[in-house]
């Protein structure tokens, strides 16, 4: 066996007896390889990105299963294309752009395990959502949360709001992009 893929086998188990800071060589390693396979799946660069730390995730949770047979990089090449077939297939079935979908439909869709810190990232996801909410018109915060919380239609919506489906389409955009910007403001 060459020295270096020794070298990487031995930065696994490193990862794996606990030293998980080291996970990030692997991340600087493969990154490129990782976006070049996702490119081939999404255009935007915030699916890319957002696909991309799917994948690295997902490679973290089941490094135990990286048996040494191959190469790493061939192994996190299967599980990310693996992945990206899994999210366009999930994709073309809810008919949505990745960034349209919340992050609860994407982990029910792509079947992302958690990490013990998720559920304090998402308290800290929700908590920052429902202050940018707050800050939003209401009447795009209304049309918002009757959209992708309770999952209404347009149609559905503009009955109950006495309102043209048109117009409510208008205010979920305009609620969507005053949120992102409200976010990033955050990242």
């Amino acid at each position: 066996m060459d020295d270096s893929k020794e070298k990487e086998f031995q930065l696994i188990q490193d990862i794996l007896d606990g030293q998980q800071d080291r996970y990030r060589i692997l991340v600087d390693r493969y990154a490129s390889m990782v976006f070049s396979i996702v490119g081939n799946f999404v255009n935007r660069k915030a699916d890319r990105e957002e696909l991309a730390q799917q994948i690295f995730v997902k490679a973290y949770e089941r490094l135990d299963s990286f048996k040494k047979q191959s190469k790493f990089s061939s192994w996190l090449y299967t599980l990310a294309r693996n992945h990206c077939l899994d999210y366009a297939k999930n994709i073309r079935r809810s008919n949505k752009e990745f960034g349209e979908m919340e992050s609860h439909e994407l982990e029910a869709n792509m079947k992302v395990e958690d990490l013990p810190n998720d559920d304090i990232e998402r308290q800290e996801q929700g908590a920052i959502l429902e202050k940018a909410l707050s800050e939003i018109k209401p009447i795009y915060a209304e049309a918002f949360l009757m959209k992708y919380r309770d999952n209404m239609t347009y149609k559905a919506m503009a009955k109950r709001l006495d309102a043209n489906e048109g117009a409510l389409k208008v205010r979920v955009h305009r609620a969507r992009k005053e949120l992102k910007e409200y976010i990033n403001q955050y990242n």
